[in-house]
């Protein structure tokens, strides 16, 4: 096994296993990252009998200014061309000490450069990937294993981990190599951490699973691979929720769902996948508006309406997790303008129906019944002429739609009604014309004709229009004469005769309503001439002054005749003078008693008008002025029994009791005298305790209501007998 480590590719495996290879010091610095041993030669004895410990591998430049790159020199053999040296004797060396001078100091510079350059010439690494492993050194593995662990991979890990523990359980480095391998393991098992919170869960189990099973590592490997599933497979199920809320459009559920990725355990959750899920829940929240906008829109159901709704669902990208939805309400939208298309067929509106069809979507899925519904639509146009040609016609364009088209049954359907139309035309046409003549034999023949088509036929509505207009023909040709007659009766006077010449023509025939008007307004006329004398009498009666004769005869009108309601309005005004008249005396007596201050007895006279009389609600009136004024004379009363105990706590109980006589009240000027006048009352009273007790005055005056005249000078007072009770 070798791999890529970065090592220089020079030709350093000869020297490696040779013995005349000088091994860098073992003193040189070290990387305080992991112990090494440092390679020395490959002789077993001199090198692995040592208990060296092991120490980080150095950098490049350490390590190679401390290899003796002499080993790698060749000797040089003699050149061809070198002079003879009997030739040397006849050159003379010049005796100048400027030529000399300038010799040496080109030689010492020249020595100078050279050491420098040995000096500073960095010696070669091994080269770990070519080395020849069977015969590699334990120095030389254990530096390569390093090199390799320092990588921080797995697989140089693992490929550290058997470098070294290819070498013999007894060997005397075993300690050390044991140690580097759990601590290489460990790191196995960090890495696979590592790629657990970085979202590559296979990548974590395939490096913890490579752990060696000799190590203390290995023992927590299923535990954390355990740990790793549940961890995932929570957040996993928790995601899947979260996306089963956002189809459903439960945003808030969703956003819930979601915080539950935050103490999942694993980074790759709770920031990478919740940002994502939160960005989803935000675009889904968008499209979930733009879809219940578009219903609402569709819900108000016109062309325009239905052609927005489409074109906000179709802003909705694949990608949404509602776009499975928005497609289907695509379809349904399309369905609906297929729909109004249908109601501007009905309505006869060909026009309108084509207009609407050429707008449906291509995303609606419904071009092959967009098709069939064309065809459809002008076949029923050419149908609406009526017509047995136009129907023949339009049978023959349906027909087109074969069996295998969606609206196959619905053209059908249209066939055997256009089929049944035909039938029904020519019966209703020979119907027509055997009504022409207008005899009633001939309209019950035509009407017996039209009634063959039967119901539910298409147009078996037409033929009862013709039924109906046929049998009121019918029916006027027979009961005509019984009207005329009995206009005849009418015009001579005789409006019973007429009334029941009339009422020959029973309820349902066609001059029935005709007939029913004449018989009302010729009652109306002789219940007039029956009553009129009455009503009259009554009159005169009244005029005369007997109202309740009048009323008597003016209620011999009975309820529902021509009359009633007039002579019901002179009966209520009869009644209503008669009551004032009956009244009066009482109420008069009423305001004589108040006048005398009875109020009670005045209260009690009034009360004999009984309620619905026509005086009522005007002797109300003055009870409730008589009870107010009784009122104010009562508390004015006991405000006087009150006042004429004379001590200070009954003239302010006084105060009270007249305060509350009605401002509207005719004793309320009464009431404000006296609470004036006991008011200063108490004033004296507190003045005459003044002199002997002035605190028992000060009592007396705090009495004094802050509204009675009294008030400000008993505050006066007040304070001053205060400062005289200081003095004292």
């Amino acid at each position: 096994m070798a791999g890529d480590y970065r090592t220089p590719d020079r030709p350093n495996r000869d020297r490696i296993q040779s013995n005349s290879r000088k091994v860098p010091p073992s003193g040189r610095p070290s990387s305080p990252a992991r112990p090494a041993i440092t390679p020395g030669p490959n002789s077993s004895t001199s090198s692995e009998q040592g208990h060296h410990p092991i120490n980080n591998p150095p950098s490049q430049s350490v390590v190679a200014s401390q290899f003796n790159p002499s080993s790698d020199q060749a000797v040089v053999p003699p050149s061809p061309l070198a002079p003879n040296p009997r030739r040397l004797g006849r050159f003379r060396l010049p005796r100048s000490w400027q030529f000399w001078g300038i010799t040496l100091m080109v030689a010492f510079s020249g020595l100078g450069i050279l050491s420098a350059t040995a000096l500073l010439r960095l010696p070669s690494l091994p080269n770990c990937p070519a080395i020849f492993w069977p015969t590699a050194s334990a120095s030389l593995r254990i530096y390569c294993a390093q090199l390799a662990a320092e990588k921080r991979t797995v697989k140089d890990l693992l490929r550290a981990i058997s470098l070294v523990n290819a070498l013999p359980k007894d060997h005397p480095l075993r300690p050390e190599i044991d140690r580097n391998i759990e601590d290489w393991a460990k790191e196995i098992l960090e890495l696979g951490e590592e790629a657990f919170q970085d979202g590559d869960l296979d990548k974590a189990i395939e490096a913890a699973k490579k752990i060696p099973e000799n190590t203390s590592a290995h023992a927590l490997v299923e535990d954390k691979i355990i740990h790793w599933e549940s961890v995932w497979k929570k957040a996993e199920d928790i995601y899947r929720q979260a996306e089963e809320a956002l189809k459903n459009q439960e945003l808030r559920q969703a956003f819930r769902i979601a915080t539950q990725l935050l103490g999942i355990g694993n980074q790759y959750w709770e920031n990478t996948k919740y940002r994502e899920l939160n960005n989803l829940i935000v675009e889904t929240r968008q499209d979930s508006s733009k879809i219940d906008k578009a219903k609402g829109l569709a819900d108000q159901g016109s062309l325009t309406n239905l052609l927005e709704a489409i074109k906000l669902v179709e802003s909705i990208q694949p990608k949404s997790y509602l776009y499975t939805k928005a497609q289907d309400l695509i379809a349904q939208f399309g369905r609906d303008m297929l729909n109004l298309a249908e109601a501007a067929l009905d309505r006869r509106d060909y026009n309108e129906a084509l207009k609407i069809t050429r707008q449906i979507p291509d995303k609606a899925n419904l071009q092959e019944e967009i098709r069939d519904f064309d065809v459809i639509a002008e076949a029923q146009s050419q149908a609406w002429g009526g017509t047995i040609a136009d129907l023949e016609a339009a049978i023959i364009n349906v027909q087109r739609i074969k069996r295998d088209r969606p609206l196959y049954g619905r053209a059908q359907q249209l066939v055997s009604t256009w089929q049944l139309e035909i039938q029904d035309v020519t019966v209703l046409e020979r119907a027509k014309q055997m009504a022409q003549p207008g005899t009633v034999g001939d309209l019950s023949a035509a009407i017996a004709e039209a009634q063959r088509i039967p119901f539910g036929n298409p147009r078996r509505e037409e033929a009862e229009k013709e039924i109906n207009q046929w049998q009121a023909q019918i029916e006027t040709s027979e009961d005509q004469p019984y009207l005329n007659r009995a206009t005849q009766f009418a015009s001579t006077g005789d409006l019973q005769a007429a009334i029941n010449e009339a009422s020959r023509i029973r309820p349902g025939r066609s001059l029935y309503d005709q007939a029913s008007r004449r018989i009302d307004e010729w009652t109306a006329e002789m219940q007039r001439l029956q009553d009129q004398p009455l009503l009259d009498r009554a009159r005169q009666l009244a005029s005369s002054g007997d109202l309740e004769a009048a009323i008597d005869v003016a209620r011999q009108i009975g309820y529902g005749r021509d009359l009633y309601n007039e002579a019901q309005t002179e009966v209520n005004n009869w009644s209503a003078q008669l009551q004032q008249l009956q009244d009066q005396p009482y109420l008069d007596q009423a305001r004589q008693l108040a006048s005398q201050g009875n109020i009670g007895e005045a209260i009690a006279v009034a009360e004999r008008i009984g309620s619905g009389r026509a005086l009522y609600d005007e002797a109300q009136t003055e009870i409730q002025q008589w009870r107010s004024q009784f009122q104010g004379q009562d508390y004015l009363r006991q405000a006087y029994n009150a006042a004429n105990i004379g001590s200070p706590a009954m003239l302010v109980a006084a105060i009270e009791i007249a305060s509350q006589v009605p401002e509207n009240n005719p004793a309320r000027s009464e009431a404000d005298r006296m609470i004036q006048q006991w008011s200063f009352q108490i004033l004296q009273i507190a003045q005459s305790q003044a002199g002997a007790n002035p605190r028992e005055a000060i009592a007396i005056a705090e009495q004094i209501p802050e509204n009675t005249a009294a008030y400000a000078e008993a505050q006066q007072n007040i304070q001053a007998w205060r400062q005289f009770q200081g003095r004292r």
